[in-house]
């Protein structure tokens, strides 16, 4: 899912209860690495609390947005943040970190196994000794529906915009096809209609720690929400350590 046409929107709908979670992970690590940063809804806030945060994404629209709104902070909050466009299965950065984390179903953009060890060895690599990696991800549902389902709506001075979402699973080969429409209202007007389209994978929880100990890391805490529930239901998130 790219954003390219629909990043202006994104943080109408992006309200997650994840923020004090991993604010206080980067509170305990000091510097941080943010893999998917978006418009940096998670690292902006780290950076405000004193963590330096890097962050890449491939998405430019997305990247633009982040600048933007890290360019309206003060002088101490935008030194802590630094901004990359770099590929989740490919990155190279100059150093490495305490903490990496991949949030909001992120590593669910790799849609093959390749891409997934791939990916998370790269994560390795850019881990200190003993550094901790967090995954959430949204496990895979049986209520997916392809037909059309409103979201949410939100409105901003005389604008609403209406997000629908189709999902289209293929339990076969472990994918999901999604849709998402996002309808611009002006004085009860339809002006713009914007439909972004992405394949994602469904990962469950065995294959996730199955591919965590492929890629040496060692799992040290799964959780089921934020608030650190031992039950996991529809969400889950890891905490594995790098030995």
């Amino acid at each position: 899912m790219s954003y390219d046409k629909s990043a202006k929107y994104y943080d109408l709908f992006g309200e997650k209860p994840d923020i004090e979670y991993y604010k206080t992970l980067g509170l305990q690590n000091g510097t941080a690495l943010e893999i998917g940063v978006g418009t940096a809804r998670i690292a902006l806030e780290l950076a405000r609390a004193g963590v330096k945060v890097y962050g890449i994404d491939n998405s430019d629209e997305m990247l633009k947005i982040a600048r933007s709104k890290c360019a309206a902070e003060p002088d101490s909050v935008q030194k802590r943040i630094v901004l990359e466009n770099q590929d989740m299965r490919d990155f190279h950065l100059p150093r490495t970190f305490p903490l990496i984390y991949v949030p909001s179903s992120g590593f669910s953009h790799c849609i093959t196994t390749e891409d997934q060890v791939t990916c998370l060895n790269c994560i390795y690599n850019h881990l200190d000794k003993k550094g901790l990696l967090v995954v959430d991800i949204d496990l895979p549902s049986s209520s997916y529906t392809n037909a059309l389902k409103l979201i949410d709506r939100k409105e901003v001075d005389d604008t609403e915009v209406v997000r629908w979402i189709s999902n289209s699973p293929n339990y076969a080969n472990q994918l999901l096809d999604i849709v998402l429409i996002f309808e611009v209202y002006r004085n009860q007007k339809l002006t713009e209609r914007i439909i972004e389209s992405s394949t994602v994978s469904l990962i469950y929880k065995r294959e996730l720690l199955l591919l965590l100990d492929k890629a040496h890391f060692t799992v040290d805490n799964i959780y089921g929400d934020f608030q650190k529930s031992e039950e996991v239901t529809d969400l889950l998130i890891v905490e594995a350590r790098k030995p």
